[in-house]
């Protein structure tokens, strides 16, 4: 069955609880596009890529014509329920507290916004990943310390394997998915809620926000990393900023490496938030390792790439000054409507 054909059916619907029927038929049942996917791990590595990519649109051209049918069907609802209501216009007007975004969707669009204007797509995927997405397709291996139950969430939900779901602990867990979805070459940004098991305090959360860039062309260098990030944190603290690298171990990738960035608030001049010492650990960043490569299907004898990632929150507690990142789950009014 075609995409015209599945259109045409979804078009015939006429309530919101046929739709979602036909909704499971083609999204979540034995024919389905699940199903489809599943059955290319007896196909080569270049028969995958194309079958990947003509999946991807006909996944997506499915769950358009479902939100575009369900918009119709729902509209088509409230308008028969108003039909049958009375509403008395001699009533005094109410007036509307329409709100606002708080202060970390606002600075996510305006860090989306930047990476926009640099030509980088923006992707949003499951909060729900299998281990192997979180895990192993980004070259962290089974005995990881990072795999066990003390330091992620486990779902008491299974996949296909047998093995428990879990709640992203990365951006990276979807890397696997979104590159095969693009290819190379590309620029992706990924901004993401993710998930720790962890003890709470100023600086530490259960769930916060991650963005995460990967960028793969040809002739790609730790020059082209340097200068990309540098031009983007002068952009959002408004100022000229350097950026400093140390050697790190990350399994994705090789080399990896710790970004400072130079204190935005003394510029040189010393102060309580860089500790005296001019630099604000940051992030971390490195050149994506090719094992990594190797499960994107990516050529790395003509490819060169990049990733690196970092909280949102952290960014946005060194750019105004606030102590303690609790206070953006917090729902304290009086703090999401400081912006």
């Amino acid at each position: 069955m075609n995409l015209e054909q599945i259109i045409e059916h979804i078009n015939s619907v006429k309530t919101l609880e046929e739709l979602e029927e036909v909704k499971k038929q083609y999204i979540w049942k034995k024919w389905t596009i699940s199903a489809e996917f599943k059955k290319m791990k007896d196909l080569s590595p270049e028969e995958k890529k194309i079958k990947w990519q003509e999946l991807a649109r006909l996944k997506e051209g499915v769950e358009n014509a479902v939100k575009q049918k369900y918009e119709e069907l729902f509209k088509a609802q409230i308008n028969k329920i108003l039909e049958n209501d009375i509403v008395d216009i001699t009533l005094d007007g109410v007036k509307k507290d329409y709100g606002t975004y708080g202060l970390l969707l606002w600075f996510r669009r305006y860090l989306e916004h930047i990476l926009q204007w640099m030509w980088f797509n923006i992707e949003m995927w499951n909060e729900i990943v299998t281990k192997y997405q979180n895990f192993e397709a980004v070259n962290i291996p089974k005995d990881h310390p990072a795999v066990e139950m003390q330091d992620t969430f486990y779902l008491e939900q299974k996949d296909e394997t047998g093995e428990n779901l879990v709640l992203r602990t990365h951006t990276s867990s979807w890397q696997n998915n979104v590159m095969k979805q693009y290819g190379a070459p590309c620029k992706v940004m990924l901004p993401w809620k993710v998930f720790r098991y962890e003890n709470t305090d100023a600086s530490h959360d259960t769930t916060f926000w991650q963005v995460e860039w990967i960028v793969i062309d040809e002739n790609i260098s730790l020059a082209n990393l340097i200068w990309f990030l540098e031009q983007f944190f002068s952009t959002v603290y408004g100022q000229s900023v350097k950026v400093r690298l140390r050697p790190a171990y990350f399994p994705f990738v090789e080399p990896g490496f710790e970004w400072d960035v130079s204190c935005p608030i003394c510029n040189g001049k010393w102060c309580s938030l860089c500790k005296w010492t001019w630099w604000i650990e940051t992030f971390g960043a490195g050149m994506i390792h090719p094992n990594v490569l190797k499960e994107w299907w990516i050529d790395s004898s003509k490819y060169r790439w990049f990733a690196f990632g970092l909280g949102i929150t952290r960014i946005i507690a060194i750019k105004y000054g606030i102590k303690d990142i609790r206070l953006f789950n917090s729902g304290d009014l009086r703090f999401l409507k400081s912006k």
